[in-house]
């Protein structure tokens, strides 16, 4: 006869309750596994959004499937890394992303290429290019800092960059970019543009304690205009449970 009480038998209360966030954390993260090669995203956010939220989720690696790439443009990573160390989260995994560098001095992640943005327009983004050419099979590309490159590069019009960063990944067999965009630090021309080129558009912005992304563009044209969230406080317990895992 069984005499074990059932409360041993069974999760505790705040157990349960941490599975359950560690789950919708997850299957937030996993919905970028839907995400198809060729496809360019973008989320738009503001200068008081927790963009480094946000972008964690795209860093993190469930399944393995893919390569995970940061281009990191004038140390963005730098400051995404920061703002995770800032609110307890043990961010030495970043240590192993491959990242191609645009510019900036400090050295974030594992940083397999350093491009000088000071170069011919056409001389930088072969050299992306190649170093993209590099790693066989399915990329995601994170780009942070896509914005700064856009306003720093005077000798081409703001489209042309935006075009050259952009539109050698749309329809790619092997890429899918991801795009974090500072809209407050665009024209609304440049923006424009930006959203013609991506195949998805989101908005990010911090409600009531939560994440949320409002879907402005998709191939699924009933996705317009809605919604859907992580809570900020679950995701953060989440990030510091996976420090050192990954």
């Amino acid at each position: 006869m069984n005499t074990v009480p059932k409360w041993c038998l069974s999760p505790a209360p705040w157990e349960v309750a941490r599975m359950t966030a560690n789950k919708a954390v997850e299957e937030t993260i996993e919905s970028i596994g839907l995400l198809q090669p060729g496809e360019v995203v973008v989320v738009e956010y503001d200068s008081l959004a927790p963009v480094h939220l946000a972008a964690s989720i795209a860093l993190l690696d469930i399944d393995g499937e893919r390569h995970i790439i940061v281009n990191d443009i004038f140390d963005q990573l730098h400051v995404i890394r920061a703002h995770l160390s800032i609110i307890g989260v043990d961010t030495g995994w970043i240590d192993e992303i491959p990242v191609i560098k645009f510019g900036g001095v400090l050295h974030t992640g594992n940083v397999i290429r350093r491009i000088s943005v000071l170069k011919a327009a056409s001389v930088w983004h072969r050299e992306y290019l190649e170093a993209l050419e590099t790693f066989r099979g399915l990329k995601l590309v994170v780009t942070l800092g896509l914005e700064k490159l856009i306003t720093v590069k005077t000798d081409i019009p703001p489209a042309s960059v935006c075009r050259m960063c952009m539109a050698s990944s749309i329809g790619s067999e092997d890429v899918i970019m991801m795009a974090f965009v500072n809209r407050e630090m665009l024209p609304e021309s440049v923006l424009e543009d930006v959203r013609e080129l991506a195949s998805r558009v989101f908005e990010l912005s911090f409600r009531d304690g939560r994440l949320v992304l409002r879907v402005v563009k998709s191939p699924a044209l009933e996705r317009y205009g809605s919604e859907f969230s992580v809570s900020a406080s679950e995701l953060v317990e989440y990030l510091k449970g996976k420090s050192g895992g990954k």
